[in-house]
């Protein structure tokens, strides 16, 4: 009983925030540069008698639409259409000639009830109503034209929100990004076949009953990182350097492709890495698949490769490559969800080190998988 009403405390008190220093310095700078756009193209435009009960609900658009834009109340549709009918329903309101408690009463509620069926919950937006109905003589003599200047603001704040928030590096608005199939397969990814689906997320949701202000996207993939974290705490420190293959067979640019060929098919390679003579910089890396690609007469068949055709010609450049330090949990995704067969390890030159394939990776996690089965007296 003292814990529950020790916990029941806290949920009054101040929680924590995981965002950076530096995001609040860069939303803070958004908010400013846009209510100085929108403050001064209201006073230009419609003067300080309309503009000034307008800039509240302006900050808290602004708010939304820096700090947090990857908010459902944020989206484009939401600040816009959402501004838009919530000035239609106060100013509705308001003529309809009724007691002011009762009036913004109305406001707020049949605001509420009008974006949640359109689709377009901003918060702001019930401001904007109480703000229409109960306004004064000036917003009042508007009637509807009351509109214009709401919806100016809406778009100026979708503008500034899609200029600077693109800018800083944060997508606006945000889509959510596919996950890829490497093999243009129906299968899910082989990362997904045992972990939970969007269909897991929704009925997760629906089961809490609250609204929650994150997209079903964005939950994933904050649901997908934290797994990532907890696999890298319970496997302990595996990196790609403990278990990448060392003695490399590796060309040069100017290696011709049949001698590519013979030694992918002499190693029972798939792949050779390509690395610049003298000091050993990662410049690419040619595969059988590069050799399958050619499409030039003469090189259709492997075995009538043209005798001057060089592996700098036909070798896939830039190369996925990793570090030493990166720990397998990462390699794991990359090897298995982006259908790659071997990963270059280099060092901060882009020397090449070594290389992880996926026959390695199997290896690893079987013995991990050995030492940590209950029983086993081993632990991490």
């Amino acid at each position: 009983m003292r814990d529950r009403f020790i916990s029941h405390l806290k949920a009054f008190c101040a929680t924590s925030f995981s965002t950076r220093p530096q995001e609040w310095l860069r939303a803070g700078s958004g908010v400013v540069l846009a209510m100085l756009a929108v403050l001064s193209a209201d006073l230009m435009l419609f003067g300080p008698t309309v503009s000034l009960p307008l800039s509240g609900p302006v900050a808290a658009s602004a708010f939304l639409l820096f700090v947090a834009p990857s908010s459902p109340f944020a989206r484009p549709w939401s600040v816009f259409a959402g501004s838009l009918i919530a000035t239609l329903v106060g100013v509705s309101v308001g003529l309809a000639g009724l007691d002011p408690v009762l009036a913004g009463a109305l406001a707020g509620g049949l605001t509420l009830g009008s974006l949640a069926a359109l689709r377009c919950l901003h918060p702001p937006g019930c401001a904007l109503g109480l703000v229409a109905a109960l306004g004064g003589p000036v917003l009042h003599d508007l009637h509807y034209t009351l509109l214009l200047p709401v919806g100016l603001n809406a778009a100026l704040l979708i503008a500034a929100a899609l200029l600077y928030n693109n800018l800083t590096g944060h997508t606006y608005p945000k889509t959510p990004t596919p996950r890829e199939n490497g093999h243009h397969t129906r299968d899910p990814l082989p990362d997904d076949r045992l972990s939970f689906t969007q269909a897991d997320i929704g009925q997760a949701l629906q089961d809490f009953g609250e609204y929650v202000d994150v997209m079903p996207e964005d939950l994933e993939q904050l649901i997908r990182q934290t797994e990532r974290y907890a696999l890298r705490r319970t496997m302990g420190r595996i990196c790609a350097a403990d278990i990448m293959s060392r003695d490399l067979y590796h060309c040069s640019t100017r290696t011709s492709v049949r001698q590519a060929l013979r030694a992918l098919q002499h190693h029972h390679l798939r792949a050779l890495p390509v690395v610049e003579k003298g000091t050993g910089r990662l410049l690419g890396i040619i595969t059988l698949t590069d050799l399958l690609r050619v499409s030039r007469p003469g090189l259709l068949r492997l075995g009538r490769l043209g005798p001057t055709e060089r592996v700098g010609d036909l070798m896939s450049a830039p190369v996925v490559s990793v570090s030493g330090e990166t720990h397998m949990v990462e390699l794991v995704s990359l090897l298995s969800d982006r259908g790659l067969h071997c990963l270059p390890v280099v060092d901060t030159e882009q020397r090449l080190m070594g290389i992880v394939t996926q026959t390695d990776l199997v290896a690893a996690l079987y013995r991990h998988w050995i030492y940590h089965l209950p029983g086993s007296g081993q632990t991490s």
